[in-house]
């Protein structure tokens, strides 16, 4: 019989008649529901229920305080501590350990201390022994032997550890009088006004009172329900088991036996004490891997157990740790149609804070000038425009904002790009913040139409979107009463620690259905079958905690809670569960990391050696086996040949691709590598940055050169460069680098752009590469420009039979620069590498024995050059001389540097006699790369794989 059941069966032997004049008390609000549920299985008659109370809810009925948050208590602790130190910090720095202190005055109320005789400065054994003149022995030895470690010579720490203790007591004083004044309070003030105010009066109550389920009562607690007990007849049962009570060492009974001596509640404990953990019950305990391993195991056993027919009631799912609410929602079966969360979930946690501190990032970066307007960090920008609720909502033109911002590498994102999206709330988000708002202000606007707009379309937010809401209403008021604008930085600190201190209070009403709970919500709760997460060492019981300015010898004297008593709480929570439970499924992570011991509860080892339980211990883990990494091959099925024939005539002219020499030479490189990025076409995503990358430097600039002589020859028919170009061609490398910078950037013409930090330095090497190429060309000059980079594509398509099937293949490249001179042609890769001039002949450049792509012959920069000189010439036919040739970033800068391939150690003059053989190679190469006869595998050399974007998956 459930505990509940037994107050049931009380309430209906003692008090039938009478029963809508009984007054219950629990711990919580969430054990009435469950009783009146077993009061409605018991009465045979329409009856008046009892009125039921959480023992808060009960109390607080006597008072005219009003219990506030904890956000507005700490604001009031901070203006009555500056009223005795008012040199003290902002309300922003003071917010964190105003918390640590607000814990300790709750402590200070709820153990009914003496707030001036425990913040006493001393200074002599002498002043403890005639202050302290209350202590006992004991406890006059703690105090001195802490005292003793600040004096005789005191550290500059324990000095201002000092000062600070000196003047708690008035700040605690001060504190209480503001509460007062504002009518204002924290549950355990409420309650010591409360217990004050029994000295000269009866606290009246009508009908008879019945606290049920109770265990460790804080003082104030215990003279409170005492005086109810001794003045009024209340009632006290219970919930209790022999195996924790009559044990001396067992602290889970450690406050019940106290109580059992106590003179006014000894009366309230049974005869017969009931022992049932005892009894035969089924204990797993069950280590796993990781926690969401967890939440999935869990998952799987309730689902077996629905499927055996047990009722959902008696299930519960209990939590320690907040942050797997989700993770378990998730692995919750199908077959279960009916759920109720009764616990807290951190603000700090949900997606709506996300966004928020989103939006404050963008307003912490954004940027407003008189010549480009308002603009934002990409970072944030993306975060915000990527976030869940607004992709959602807004997804079709937000798809489009992205990848022009990720494809034009836009730094700086412009409010009129934003503001084209037409949306409400981006609008709202991407905005000039207002003289007179302040960021609390610019916060609650954001949420106001993220209701209005967006969260209303979800479930769970709105509740989020409610506490968001209360927040920021209370800091919009706490800092309209600063006397000092309180800058985003310094916001920014506040909302983050406002908010992790916050947590959402799902409560479910229902009765019915599966229960998720935390540890606290079990309390007088029963279930047949119990399964509870995160058994590990310091999560259940918790790790000591050491948040407090009352250090713990002090805490000692003054019989102050410490971790021991913290234990015996979580103690006497873990054996109550035992009491009527059949089936009990501990889960504990056997990860050792992130803050995790890897060890099961020490709980559960004494359980195993102190109780007659058999506990089944097990391991949910994957083996451990070191496999042989097998080798990849991907054959050339139907499917992989028509993804291969975009580069064909196969498909229409819009979606053909074209293969260039890159392509080529990464099948040289790596076949599989090939089929990734060319045939899967899987790209790695590039990150977005406001300095040029080494990646990123031969883009701007191959840009710069290009810039220049496009303005160089404009103009010219003839498109010719003379010695008289070059004084234009040098004034105008500046403007011709910035251009390019602002096309890297996604910066547009009209906008001002001003070069900064490592780009300054990038800007140097670039205009110093230029203007070293500006004097070769001086030298080489005259000649004219044929086609610059942009300017003209070099196509041509190529017939191959391979298996009998007809591919005509697309093969292209943008050359970057084709000039002409006296009836020769030059063909001019930029180099910024170290790519090297030298190919041993034309037939090694198509070699793809392991180990020649790190060799001299194989020479990737070597055949893209020479891919070119046949494009050329493909394009408009072999009357001139073809010279491939690099300008080598690595090269350049060499004395007699030449530009031309070197075959044999021997400068290659004119390609055109080994075209026909290189053509026929190619023909050789582009056979096997659509010949279903080889597969795509891996490169056996190793090498390759270093910078690979796809060595994660062939595990290289």
């Amino acid at each position: 019989m459930t505990f509940l059941s037994q107050v049931a069966d009380h309430l209906i032997t003692n008090h039938k008649e009478n029963l809508g004049d009984v007054t219950v008390v629990f711990p919580n609000r969430r054990a009435g529901l469950f009783l009146k549920k077993h009061l409605s299985k018991k009465v045979d008659k329409p009856v008046w229920s009892p009125t039921v109370y959480s023992l808060e809810d009960f109390l607080f009925r006597y008072s005219n305080v009003k219990k506030t948050d904890t956000l507005a208590l700490v604001f009031e602790l901070f203006e009555a501590f500056k009223t005795h130190h008012p040199g003290s910090e902002g309300f922003e720095s003071f917010y964190f350990w105003g918390e640590m202190l607000l814990r300790d005055f709750e402590e200070v109320d709820h153990y009914l201390v003496n707030p001036k005789q425990l913040f006493h400065h001393i200074k002599s054994d002498r002043q403890i022994a005639e202050d302290f003149y209350f202590l006992d022995e004991e406890q006059e030895k703690l105090i001195q032997k802490f005292w003793q470690e600040f004096f005789p010579s005191a550290t500059k720490s324990q000095e201002q550890f000092v000062e600070t203790w000196k003047i708690l007591a008035p700040v605690y004083e001060t504190f209480k009088e503001r509460l007062q004044k504002n009518g204002i309070g924290y549950t355990s003030h409420i309650y010591r006004q409360l217990a004050e105010k029994i000295d000269g009066e009866q606290l009246s109550v009508k009908g008879p009172v019945i606290f049920a389920g109770f265990n460790a009562l804080t003082p104030v607690e215990e003279l409170l329900i005492k005086h109810f007990v001794s003045e009024n007849q209340s009632e006290v049962l219970w919930d209790i088991d022999a195996y924790y009570l009559e044990n001396d060492v067992q602290e889970a009974g450690g406050f019940l036996r106290q109580y059992q001596k106590d003179n006014i509640l000894r009366k309230s404990f049974p005869e017969t004490i009931p022992s049932a953990i005892n009894t035969e019950k089924h204990v797993d305990v069950t280590g796993v891997s990781l926690e969401i391993g967890q939440a999935k195991a869990i998952g799987e056993q309730i689902g077996e157990l629905l499927d055996d027919g047990v009722p959902l009631e008696e299930i519960v799912i209990i939590l320690p740790q907040d942050y797997m609410l989700f993770p378990v929602l998730n692995a919750i079966p199908e077959q279960v149609d009916k759920l109720n969360v009764t616990m807290g979930y951190p603000l700090k946690e949900t997606p709506l804070f996300g966004l928020l501190e989103a939006a404050l990032e963008v307003q912490e970066h954004s940027q407003l000038s008189a010549t480009n307007g308002l603009s934002f960090y990409h970072k944030p920008t993306l975060d915000v425009l990527s976030h869940p609720y607004l992709y959602k909502e807004e997804k079709n033109p937000l798809d489009k904002l992205i990848k022009d911002i990720k494809k034009k590498n836009q730094v700086r994102v412009f409010h009129d790009d934003i503001q084209e999206v037409g949306s409400t709330v981006l609008n709202t988000i991407f905005r000039q913040i207002k003289t007179e708002e302040n960021y609390a202000t610019y916060l609650q606007h954001v949420v106001e139409v993220l209701g209005q707009q967006v969260v209303e379309r979800f479930g769970l937010e709105r509740e989020y979107l409610y506490h968001f809401q209360q927040m920021l209403a209370r800091l919009n008021q706490i800092l309209a009463a600063q006397s000092t604008q309180v800058d985003l930085k310094t916001f920014k600190g506040l909302f983050r620690k406002a908010t992790r201190s916050i947590k959402i209070p799902f409560s479910g009403e229902p009765v019915e259905g599966l229960q998720v709970m935390g540890v606290l919500e079990t309390r007088n709760l029963d279930f047949k079958h119990v399964f509870m997460l995160n058994m590990n060492e310091d999560i259940f019981p918790a790790a000591q905690r050491n948040g407090s300015f009352v250090p713990y010898r002090i805490r000692k004297a003054f019989d102050l809670p410490t971790f021991e008593v913290q234990d015996a709480i979580y103690a006497y929570l873990f054996y109550r569960l035992f009491q009527r439970s059949e089936r009990l499924s501990f889960y504990y992570n056997m990860y050792a990391d992130f803050g995790m011991s890897g060890e099961v509860s020490r709980f559960i080892r004494q359980l195993e050696q102190e109780s007659k339980l058999t506990i089944r211990r097990k391991k949910l883990s994957n083996s451990i086996q070191v496999k042989e990494r097998l080798p990849i091959s991907i054959d050339k099925t139907d499917d992989v040949l028509e993804n291969l024939s975009i580069y064909t005539d196969k498909v229409s002219p819009k979606d053909q691709k074209r293969l260039s020499a890159s392509a080529l030479n990464v099948y040289f490189n790596c076949k599989l590598q090939f089929y990734f990025k060319y045939v899967l076409r899987l790209f790695s995503g590039d990150e977005l940055s406001d300095e040029l990358d080494k990646r990123n430097f031969g883009n701007v600039l191959h840009m710069a050169l290009e810039y220049l002589y496009l303005d160089a020859i404009d103009g010219k028919p003839d498109r010719s460069i003379t010695e008289n170009d070059f004084f234009k061609i040098r004034n105008s490398v500046d403007g011709a680098i910035e251009k390019a910078f602002r096309k890297h950037f996604g910066m547009g013409d009209k906008r001002k752009f001003v070069l900064k930090d490592r780009n300054v330095v990038m800007a140097d090497l670039i205009r110093k590469f230029v203007n070293k190429i500006i004097d070769l060309d001086e030298e080489y000059a005259p000649f004219s420009i044929v086609s610059l980079e942009k300017e003209d594509k070099y196509e041509r398509t190529f017939r191959v039979q391979p298996n009998g099937s007809v591919y005509n293949i697309r093969l292209g490249a943008d050359i970057d620069r084709v000039d002409k001179k006296d009836g020769a042609v030059r063909v001019i890769d930029y180099k910024s590498g170290k790519d090297a001039r030298e190919i041993e002949n034309v037939d090694k450049v198509f070699d793809t024995t392991p180990g020649t792509t790190w060799k001299k012959g194989r020479n990737k920069a070597g055949f893209q050059t020479l891919f070119y000189a046949w494009l050329y010439t493909s394009k408009h036919g072999s009357n001139d001389a073809v010279i491939p040739g690099l300008l080598n970033m690595q090269e350049l800068f060499q004395k007699d540097f030449d530009y031309r391939l070197t075959e044999g150690g021997e400068p290659l003059t004119d390609a055109r006699p080994h075209l026909e053989a290189f053509e026929s190679k190619l023909g050789d190469l582009l056979k096997d790369i659509f010949s279903r006869d080889v597969p795509f595998d891996q490169t056996e050399d190793e090498r390759t794989c270093k910078f690979c974007d796809f060595k994660g998956i062939c595990g290289r």
